[in-house]
């Protein structure tokens, strides 16, 4: 009987290991895969994303974002109607929609939340607020880009430039290409 319990405690400090083992593998490597995102990857511009979404979607946009996710790069965009907020994404590589999420405003809250529509059409493209990001980096390639309408006056890029283990954040003022906050993150 002491053999049998012997045996099933040590099958299960076993499977335990395996388990947390293997997730941590998983865990490192999942992130090296989207440090190592490959940008040439990307076909689809920003502006071709948001006609996409306006074409099947009226609603107002106030945030459009590039992140590289497992299966390639994915633009991520936040838009919003009187009662509802949406969120859609759309692949980078072949412009397809992929998901489309929404989160009906509950009455019940007691802040309102103030929302800003996004205007691309008067900020620096995303080729630009790059070039700014990786100038005020020390080095590294930018391979993280969020626009959005932070104010009624006021949109910014936030651009993630990666070098091995450090990451720099650049925020960008989109209307006229002043840096406004660079923050660096070194893991």
């Amino acid at each position: 009987m002491k053999n049998l319990r012997k045996i099933i405690i040590g099958s299960i400090v076993a499977a335990a290991v395996f388990v947390l083992g293997g997730s941590y593998v998983w865990a490192s490597t999942s992130d090296k895969e989207l440090d190592n995102s490959d940008t040439s990857e990307i076909k689809v511009t920003e502006e071709d994303a948001l006609d996409t979404f306006s074409d099947k979607y009226d609603k107002k946009v106030e945030s459009i974002e590039l992140e590289p996710t497992r299966e390639g790069y994915v633009y991520d965009i936040e838009s919003y109607d009187e009662q509802v907020e949406y969120n859609t994404k759309i692949d980078a590589a072949s412009g397809d929609i992929t998901d489309n999420k929404s989160d009906k405003d509950d009455d019940d809250d007691d802040e309102e939340e103030t929302r800003y529509e996004l205007n691309q059409n008067d900020a620096i493209s995303r080729k630009e607020a790059t070039k700014i990001a990786e100038n005020e980096s020390d080095s590294g390639k930018a391979r993280e880009w969020k626009l959005e309408r932070v104010s009624d006056d006021t949109q910014t890029w936030e651009v993630n430039v990666l070098e091995k283990d450090n990451e720099t954040e650049v925020t960008i003022n989109a209307d006229d290409g002043e840096v406004l906050e660079v923050e660096q993150d070194d893991d």
